[in-house]
């Protein structure tokens, strides 16, 4: 038992696993920025992953893998085209001898079929050593009518009608399957051929054939009756696997018919029944692998979405807790410099009140400086001013025992009138008289009168 290993992913699967890399990338690059103090946009710029994309590898034993084509889903008619990309032989189809579906070799063997024919077809006439597959070539058919050709053993293709009756198909369902292939049905197909009527004598019974055996009326064949040749044939020729089984068992069967080696009843139910086997061993293990791989790709692709949708609701989580986070950073950092703000213009007012305090202090720091020295030069102005009588040249004077100003004695005894007259020198301790006072003569001639 092989298990097929292979696994199915589609597009659209393809598509989320890629975006969900790219956020995850995005997230872990913008948590190592908030982690290590870096710029996340310029290193998710620098690292290319705003724009990732899907490249698809083909491996080695996906290079090597077989192109299923797809094909109809009943046999068409032959058209009366050859497709050169495909192989040159003939199948059967029902009866219908339309080109075989397997692709060409372009090298190969060294007699050059396999630059003609598929790899099945190559290997069946290689077996039965013929030349030429066993129906023909398509050339070989494209070289008469569409209804005209005869195959090397002298058989002729089946009327279409016949298949439409065996697979209950209308005029319009086999056109409709036709137009998606981009194949034109020769409208004749659709017209059924009348019969030959036949002629001469009816046919006699089982019985009367006996009784004329008997009788000696009529002369039976020698030996053992000679058995027609049975060819096996799978419905549509769509596989190219079971048909060489198929093949392959027709031809053990001619080959050893022609040799008389083996019975040939016993040797033709033996093939058959193990080349049926055979196509239905395979054609179930291939079904079981197949289904096999579509469940199990159903399942990989519902792990996928259901991973893809968590990844997604994590990520919308993720981003609306960033932006709560975000929208709070920023308020508190606005009524950071509001509460800055206000600070600052507080600072600002208690400055000017301490300058304004401090010039008005200095204001009146001066002011009273300034009193203070005008009450002092008024108390001294106030202060009484004391003076003694001195004799100076034979004449009387008052002098001031502060500021040493002379006065006239006569005029400060008698009416109180402070007259300067000059001021004492401590010097030369002499009177330094006023230039407009009067003379020391005068003044003693005053004094004597």
């Amino acid at each position: 038992m092989s298990f097929n290993a292979n696994v199915f992913v589609s597009e659209q699967l393809n598509r989320l696993m890629v975006n969900a890399a790219q956020e995850l990338a995005q997230r872990a690059v913008s948590a190592c920025a908030e982690q290590y103090n870096f710029d996340a946009e310029e290193a998710i710029r620098l690292l290319g992953l705003r724009n990732v994309k899907l490249e698809r590898k083909v491996l080695k034993s996906e290079k090597k893998a077989k192109v299923v084509m797809p094909k109809p889903r009943f046999p068409l008619p032959y058209n009366g085209e050859i497709n050169e990309n495909l192989c040159y032989a003939l199948r059967q189809n029902s009866g219908l001898y339309t080109q075989c579906s397997g692709t060409r070799k372009v090298k190969g063997s060294p007699d050059g079929l396999d630059c003609k024919f598929c790899k099945s077809c190559v290997k069946v006439m290689q077996k039965t050593g013929e030349n030429i597959p066993e129906y023909g070539t398509i050339q070989a058919r494209q070289a008469v009518g569409i209804f005209e050709y005869v195959d090397p053993k002298g058989r002729k293709p089946v009327a279409y009608t016949k298949i439409m009756k065996k697979y209950k198909l209308t005029q319009e369902e086999v056109l409709e399957e036709a137009g998606k292939f981009n194949i034109n049905i020769n409208a004749n197909h659709f017209i059924t051929p009348e019969e030959e009527k036949k002629r001469g004598r009816r046919a006699k019974t089982t019985e009367e054939s006996s009784s004329a055996l008997k009788e000696g009326k009529v002369k039976g064949t020698k030996g053992r009756p000679k058995k027609e040749k049975k060819v096996i044939q799978i419905e549509g020729d769509d596989d190219d696997l079971f048909a060489a089984l198929i093949e392959e068992a027709n031809s053990v069967e001619e080959s050893t018919n022609k040799k008389g080696k083996v019975d040939e009843v016993d040797e033709d139910k033996t093939a058959k029944k193990k080349a049926e086997e055979e196509a239905k061993a395979a054609k179930k293990k291939a079904e079981e692998e197949e289904k096999a791989a579509k469940k199990e790709q159903e399942r990989l692709e519902r792990e996928a979405k259901k991973k893809a949708e968590e990844e997604e609701k994590a990520a919308k989580a993720a981003k609306k807790e960033q932006e709560r986070l975000e929208r709070e950073a920023k308020k508190k950092a606005e009524e950071e410099e509001k509460a800055a703000k206000a600070a600052k213009k507080e600072q600002e007012r208690l400055e000017r009140e301490a300058k304004k305090k401090a010039e008005e202090e200095a204001k009146a720091a001066k002011a009273s400086k300034a009193s203070k020295k005008e009450n002092k030069k008024q108390e001294e102005e106030q202060e009484e001013d004391v003076v003694k009588k001195i004799e100076y040249n034979g004449s009387k004077y008052f002098k001031s025992k502060k500021t040493g100003i002379i006065y006239d004695y006569n005029k400060l005894k008698s009416e109180g009138e402070q007259v300067k007259l000059g001021i004492w020198n401590e010097a030369t301790n002499k009177i330094d008289f006023d230039e407009d006072s009067d003379s020391d003569e005068e003044s003693e001639d005053e004094y004597e009168e």
